[in-house]
């Protein structure tokens, strides 16, 4: 979505029905307008999005992530850290399409763009719910797992090996797709933390690590 305006001459309602819609493209304008909105003015409109984020309707919910994405010329410290708290509530929402648009997409961008302010409330929830929530875990996990990893490659392996100890399956495999994402810039370092046995995986999954980062495919 290049264009810097989506669907605005449209209604809050309106906008609602769009981010319902069954074409992508039209939820997609919805949650940037959303964003847009918020970016230009943030006290009015956080009421609405956290009432979005409590929606029934899993594709309003994942629009009210969307609008968390702020960008970085409209990011002050005050706007991101109220998006975090709302990102904070929706950790944990079951829904598949939420799940993927938080975590690896939202959180991750965030921490991206917002490092000082974004990386050390991840470090807090990790140590709040490092074997709590699966859904949590693993949207805290999936934050490594593109750009964000590769950019902050020791945070990230500060932070994964305590994820690791989850004893969920679906929360491991998150783990070893990030610590894989940093391999890609850290790949000694990588296989000498999967090596030590600082990140324990009781399925087999740490092998399968081991094995991907071997690949040609994550050799400097």
């Amino acid at each position: 979505m290049r264009n810097k305006e989506y669907l605005p001459n449209f209604s809050l309602s309106e906008l609602y029905k769009f981010a319902i819609d069954d074409d992508w493209k039209r939820r997609e304008q919805a949650g940037f307008e959303l964003r847009a909105r918020v970016e230009k003015d943030h006290i009015s409109m956080l009421p609405h999005i956290d009432r979005w984020l409590e929606d029934p309707n899993d594709r309003i919910r994942r629009a009210a992530v969307l609008a968390c994405m702020v960008r970085k010329k409209y990011g002050t410290p005050e706007i991101i850290t109220k998006i975090l708290v709302r990102i904070g509530k929706v950790l944990n929402d079951d829904s598949l399409y939420v799940r993927k648009c938080t975590g690896p997409f939202v959180l991750g961008y965030l921490g991206y763009t917002y490092p000082e302010i974004t990386l050390p409330q991840i470090k807090l929830w990790v140590h709040s719910y490092m074997n709590g929530p699966k859904y949590i875990c693993w949207n805290l996990a999936s934050a490594f797992s593109q750009a964000l990893g590769r950019r902050y490659p020791d945070f990230a392996l500060e932070i994964l090996p305590r994820l690791a100890q989850h004893n969920d399956k679906f929360v491991q495999r998150a783990v070893i797709r990030s610590i894989c994402n940093v391999a890609k810039v850290k790949r000694d370092q990588v296989l000498d933390l999967c090596k030590q046995q600082l990140v324990i995986l009781s399925n087999g999954l740490a092998d399968q690590c081991l094995e991907r980062i071997l690949n040609e495919n994550y050799r400097k």
